[in-house]
């Protein structure tokens, strides 16, 4: 928390308005050891168990207003660094996973396409097989951290007519021929997370590229947002932590008809639900936490 505190927030206003990534507070996480969390130490991480990443993950959360940074950050550790970790083979993991620890390469995950959002598994991205390794062409949009990305994980299919089982995962590198980044997107929040498209024009990538056997990139996409769309939350619970204690420090300073308003019941009650929303929120948050274990 005091990590977060001391060395996340400064100049916060500006970047958002400019949105604008910070890559220093970036390497800062990293060299606390923030996107090596659920990484073994011979990867470059730290061989932290799911519950005790999810309790940095909530404490980082409380310390930082920056939730740009943080979504970020759990954009690439559960949707690119997991997935490597979880069906890559041991030369991918010893390529990408200490730099991607380390701060020195950013991940990118390519599903959504522009006609297919939550029917992920209607893309059009074709992988076309050639000369031991395959040809990519479409596009990927709403994609984390695509801007200054230097790896992506992009789904395909092989065949249309096999349906989820024709679905294939790569990993592409910046600087593949091919391989470019679109414009920036603009948003409304999160703007310190910058996003933008990943278009692949008849780009090769040779089959040790694939993440992966063929057909299984359903369970890739799978997996890794079962991961996200559980531990993406721990840091939301620290914010609400957050939130509720300033909320409290206002209700005590704020005085109305000679008394703090935290007095008055019609505003003690919405403090009251706020703690219970939380910690029922964090409750749950770490049963999905043992579960996971």
């Amino acid at each position: 928390i005091k990590f977060a505190q001391q060395e996340l927030n400064s100049n916060l206003v500006q970047r958002d308005k400019d949105a604008e990534f910070s890559t220093e507070n970036w390497l800062k996480c990293a060299k606390l050891g923030i996107q090596g969390l659920p990484i073994p130490e011979k990867y470059g991480g730290t061989d932290s168990d799911i519950l005790t990443t999810m309790l940095t993950m909530e404490g980082l959360g409380y310390g930082c207003r920056d939730n740009g940074l943080i979504f970020a950050l759990n954009a690439q550790m559960w949707s690119v660094q997991l997935p490597i970790l979880t069906f890559g083979t041991e030369t991918q993991k010893e390529k990408y996973l200490p730099g991607l620890c380390g701060g020195d390469l950013i991940g990118a995950h390519g599903m959504t396409e522009p006609d297919s959002g939550s029917d992920a598994y209607s893309l059009r991205t074709r992988a076309e097989k050639r000369d031991n390794g395959y040809v990519l062409n479409g596009t990927k949009v709403f994609v984390t951290s695509a801007p200054m990305a230097d790896l992506a994980v992009v789904f395909a299919t092989v065949d249309p007519a096999k349906g989820i089982g024709g679905i294939v995962a790569f990993l592409v590198e910046k600087g593949t021929p091919g391989f470019r980044v679109g414009g920036h997107t603009e948003k409304m929040g999160l703007r310190t997370s910058p996003m933008g498209e990943l278009i692949l024009d008849d780009c090769y990538v040779p089959a040790e590229s694939r993440l992966g056997p063929e057909g299984a990139g359903v369970s890739i996409f799978n997996s890794s947002m079962e991961w996200e769309r559980s531990c993406i939350l721990a840091s939301h619970i620290g914010a609400m932590e957050h939130q509720l204690e300033i909320c409290i420090r206002y209700a005590r300073e704020r005085r109305q008809f000679g008394q703090p308003i935290g007095k008055f019941q019609s505003v003690a009650n919405r403090i009251a639900d706020m703690k219970v929303r939380l910690e029922t929120a964090r409750l749950l948050l770490y049963k999905v936490a043992w579960l996971k274990k």
